[in-house]
């Protein structure tokens, strides 16, 4: 064969393999698009329905009947965002290993270990008449829409060959479970402590800063003493590195606790007199998982009996934050510890658990993981009297034990969520909202005429014994739950005296509340901030308080910054001098590079032995920042700050900071250089929106968006945060979305998606907020028929 015929077969080799990569963007970009003008016939709908889209594609949706208001919220879910409705509903019924594969079979796993699904088959029964309708409407507006489009799909659905069963009532009480799982952390916390007393022993955890009174159950200590395998590091012979889990790496060590657990919120209310049109103003940004696509859904719905305007989460038929004509309503997580572990003592066979003198039975169901392409996982679930059972996991140091958590009681969401849509002051609430259990949230309200308030939304676990830091004794009855606190106890302030409340999931308790309440509290950092800023002037406007949703000067930072020694030699003293002149903002270049690398290099230099000698992984319970503090103020005991692997020496406080100095200032000039104004920050931060299906072919590039530098921190009202991972701190979490509602004029309201309206990735509104987005601004919304029709590019109408 002449070299010329190879070249020519090379080329047509070429030329078959780009068109058909272009066959394939092509399937992929006009497969499942969204319909967004026209008419259509939707099944059982009783009467025409309008939507009206604006330039950002949202829905601006009139229906005559509350019924007909449900169905069509469902028809445009599943019209944006299918996938995502698919994905969550599985995630909640553990099914996602049957379209996913064995990667996914631990996410299984844990939902069904926790009875996700479960749970929202019992809440189902919980539901009024008038709520199930709905939810039954919803699910028909849904199943009409995948009916109609047939194979038609999205094109993440057509790649893994999956055709939607239809939709049901539970598969949308499913997301509530997934919020509760996300906002409540089950066994997270109280886990992390039980490891690190059985690996460290207590008098260690209690030299962590607030804990000296860590307290454990005297029938524990008791337990611990008889079982030794149970407690394998309490012993001062203890080798590293501990057997049981990986050492962390460096750079997991320098971040344990930073993404893990808490996740930041702000929310805020202006009184009449702090605002330039003199009516309150609301403002809220939740920081959760930030990935592709945006996890909320903006839209408007009207009926005679339900009218708001604000975010809907796909799988549910409402508003969950935003206003009606009269009230503006807002959440941020209460961080409230409502799951308590209580550990077991099995009976010879293992069949059943002690309760005094007696043993009682454990329940067992078994239940199946289909795999695809795999061998599908067979699962015996346990259950005592308090909930759901775990094995002892000797991998990870964990005795037999038991769960209770509030997630577990069944009730009725939508009372508190309809009664927020047709409250017209914010002295109803509290009534509306008093059956409400969990995921426990600080909703911050005002109303037209004047009124702010804040309150706690759900139910508080009245303890038999203990603060729920760390297990009891299952065994002993006096140590459990007593029931539910009544709602009316909550945490409550009605017409502050300021005209202001904010909360960004610090300590809620209002002075003089004398009621527990055991809860894994954020830092007062952002919510210190919020105040400050808010106070620093009056006549507040829409457009100026969504500004502010984008400050990224850390009070943090300059608290930390505080406990420095005044000086130092060498290169720490350049690190030294160069922090004493930041203004502490997290800006894309300059100082904030140095501190965020100071923050790595200080973790390691103080926790990162411990973690590594006791084969753990992170701290526990406490935010990356919590452990800084606690290492430069004084409370961090002394023990910690020896480096366990330099028997020789005993280090210091001074010289493991002086060290992070050092340490922090090369690595900063290996990367950027010698001018520290040019240390990029915005290379250290990154956020890329990842879509939890990138890893299908062209994944990566057609469904993900970034990497893209992003401003501010954990610590920040600009809140986003991550793990490092390969010398940069790959931000996962942030504002979801960002809202501010107008009582007096609705139409002046604002807010922003992280990326756009669509859940489709070759549609325009996938990502055309992200501009905005990453510039801290925001778009106008619409209320009135006079803004609706103005803002109009694109009517729908759904008719029987």
């Amino acid at each position: 064969m002449t070299v010329r015929k190879v070249a020519r077969l090379a080329l047509a080799a070429l030329i078959l393999a780009v068109a058909a990569c272009a066959g394939i963007l092509y399937w992929l970009s006009h497969s499942g698009r969204p319909v967004r003008q026209g008419t259509l016939g939707l099944y059982e709908l009783a009467e025409p329905v309008s939507v009206r889209f604006d330039a950002w594609a949202v829905p601006h949706v009139e229906a005559r009947t509350g019924r007909d208001l449900a169905m069509a919220i469902g028809w445009l879910h599943a019209n944006e965002r299918m996938v995502q409705m698919e994905l969550g509903r599985r995630a909640a019924f553990g099914r996602l290993a049957e379209i996913l594969g064995e990667e996914a079979v631990p996410l299984d796993r844990r939902a069904l270990e926790l009875r996700l699904g479960a749970s929202a088959l019992r809440m189902v029964e919980s539901l009024s008449v008038e709520h199930r309708g709905v939810l039954e409407a919803y699910a028909l507006g849904v199943n009409s829409w995948l009916q109609r489009r047939g194979g038609d799909l999205p094109p993440e659905l057509r790649a893994l060959r999956v055709t939607p069963e239809p939709w049901r009532v539970a598969d949308s009480l499913g997301f509530l479970m997934l919020l509760s799982r996300d906002l409540s952390y089950p066994q997270v916390f109280e886990e992390s402590r039980w490891q690190w007393l059985s690996r460290a022993g207590l008098e260690r955890l209690r030299g962590l800063g607030g804990s000296a009174d860590l307290a454990l159950d005297p029938l524990l200590e008791a337990h611990l003493r008889e079982h030794p395998a149970g407690n394998p590091g309490a012993g001062p012979a203890a080798e590293m590195p501990h057997g049981g889990a990986a050492a962390p790496s460096r750079e997991e060590g320098a971040s344990a606790g930073a993404s893990e657990g808490r996740q930041g919120s702000n929310s805020w209310a202006l009184g009449s007199t702090r605002t330039k049109s003199e009516a309150p103003l609301v403002a809220n940004d939740p920081h959760l998982p930030i990935g592709a696509p945006s996890l909320w859904y903006q839209a408007l719905l009207r009926s005679p009996d339900y009218e708001a305007m604000g975010m809907t989460l796909p799988g549910l038929p409402l508003v969950v934050i935003g206003q009606n004509a009269h009230v503006a309503w807002s959440f941020t997580n209460t961080e409230l510890d409502t799951n308590d572990l209580f550990v077991e003592e099995l009976s010879p066979d293992g069949n059943a658990v002690r309760r005094g003198e007696r043993f009682v039975p454990l329940t067992r169901e078994t239940t199946t993981i289909p795999v695809r392409g795999g061998e599908d996982v067979t699962l015996e679930l346990l259950s005592s009297d308090l909930g759901p059972f775990f094995a002892a996991d000797p991998e990870r140091g964990l005795p037999p034990r038991s769960l209770a958590w509030t997630a577990h009681i069944p009730f009725d969401p939508l009372n508190a969520f309809f009664g927020l849509a047709r409250a017209r002051s914010v002295a109803e609430l509290p009534q509306v909202c008093e059956d409400f259990l969990c995921p426990v949230q600080n909703l911050v309200a005002a109303d037209r005429r004047g009124g702010l308030l804040f309150m706690l939304l759900g139910r508080v676990p009245e303890r038999g014994a203990g603060d729920g830091r760390l297990p009891l004794a299952a065994w002993n009855a006096s140590n459990h739950w007593r029931g539910l606190r009544p709602a009316d106890q909550n945490p409550r302030i009605d017409a502050p005296p300021d005209d202001l409340l904010v909360t960004a999931n610090q300590d809620i308790r209002p002075p003089g509340y004398a009621l527990a309440l055991p809860a894994e509290f954020d830092m007062p950092f952002r919510a210190q901030r919020v105040r400050e800023r808010l106070l620093a002037r009056g006549a507040w406007w829409p457009a100026d308080v969504a500004d502010l949703q984008g400050d990224a000067l850390s009070l943090f930072a300059r608290r930390l910054l505080e406990g420095l020694p005044q000086q130092a030699e060498g290169e720490a003293g350049l690190a030294l001098k160069a922090l004493a002149v930041w203004d502490c903002t997290m800006d894309l270049t300059g100082e904030s590079a140095l501190f965020a690398l100071f923050e790595r290099e200080l973790f390691a230099a103080v926790y990162g032995d411990e973690l590594e000698h006791f084969g753990l992984r992170s701290l526990p319970g406490y935010s990356r920042g919590e452990a800084l503090l606690a290492a430069l103020d004084g409370s961090l005991a002394a023990p910690w700050f020896d480096d366990l692997r330099t028997k020789a020496r005993v280090e210091t406080r001074e010289e493991q900071v002086e060290h992070a100095l050092t340490r922090a200032w090369r690595e900063g000039h290996r990367l950027f250089g010698a001018n520290l104004g040019t240390w990029n920050y915005g290379e250290l931060h990154s956020w890329t929106a990842r879509h939890p299906l990138d890893a299908l072919p062209f994944g990566e590039r057609f469904l993900n968006r970034g990497p893209m530098p992003v401003r501010g921190s954990p610590t920040t009202i600009a809140a986003f945060g991550g793990r490092w991972r390969d010398g940069r701190m790959e931000v996962t979490h942030g504002p979801s979305m960002r809202w501010v509602g107008d009582c007096g004029d609705p139409d002046r309201s604002r807010c922003v998606l992280p990326l756009g309206q669509s859940g489709h990735p070759a549609d325009a509104h996938y990502d055309d907020q992200l501009p905005i987005f990453l510039v801290g601004k925001t778009h106008d919304m619409h209320w009135s028929e006079a803004s609706i029709a103005k803002a109009t590019v694109s009517t729908l109408i759904l008719q029987p």
